[in-house]
């Protein structure tokens, strides 16, 4: 008898905790799962080049969301730049994106942009932007 009274107890508790998770939201999913793309900054500066250098950077990109963040595309404004970058991120991952951009021609400041094409509802469209000041080798200081 003190057996079965203890064993319905411990079904009680049991039932009681696996309610309070349910309501709390412990143990539910949160809601759809969607991915999360996140820059430390969505731009850099290379400062003064020669010109005719080309330039590169990498921009680090973090998914913070549940799903796995698709790069579909990092489309350049111009011809003069390039991209190459992570095409799957895992939720929680981080990956990279890197703009180069040929200065041959260029002279003063420019600023290129290349636009990041993915599967983040909230910002499918999301822009890059590299800025340089180009000057002639003998104007370099």
């Amino acid at each position: 008898m003190v057996n079965r009274i203890m064993r319905l107890g411990l079904v009680s508790v049991a039932l009681f905790v696996a309610g309070l998770l349910s309501t709390t939201g412990i143990a539910q999913d949160s809601g759809p799962k969607a991915p999360k793309m996140v820059f430390e900054s969505p731009e850099h500066d290379f400062g003064k080049v020669k010109e005719g250098e080309q330039v590169a950077f990498t921009f680090s990109v973090k998914n913070a969301g549940t799903a796995e963040l698709v790069i579909a595309n990092v489309s350049p404004g111009c011809g003069c730049t390039a991209s190459d970058f992570t095409k799957i991120v895992a939720p929680g991952a981080e990956g990279k994106i890197t703009l180069s951009v040929n200065t041959t021609g260029m002279s003063g400041k420019q600023s290129r942009y290349a636009d990041v094409i993915s599967n983040d509802k909230q910002q499918p469209n999301f822009k890059l932007w590299v800025h340089v000041e180009v000057q002639k080798t003998e104007n370099l200081n």
